[in-house]
């Protein structure tokens, strides 16, 4: 489904952004010029983003410490 009609950015895009490293709406939105132009999308996208971010699994440096250190 298209987030940004103006701009035409999918939620699977956006998806994607956040899974490639993109951590919030401005990096994202330089990235993929969504909400720049009518601005009408920026709750949703920003709400996805956020919703995107929360399901987003800890790196597994999180969780391991090299037994060298």
């Amino acid at each position: 489904m298209y987030v940004c009609v103006c701009n035409a950015v999918s939620d699977k895009a956006i998806k994607q952004a956040v899974q490639q490293g993109y951590d919030s709406f401005e990096a994202i939105q330089r990235e993929l010029a969504v909400g720049t132009c009518c601005g009408r999308c920026k709750p949703c996208a920003q709400d996805l983003i956020r919703q995107c971010l929360e399901q987003k699994p800890e790196p597994l440096s999180a969780f391991f410490t090299p037994a060298f250190a």
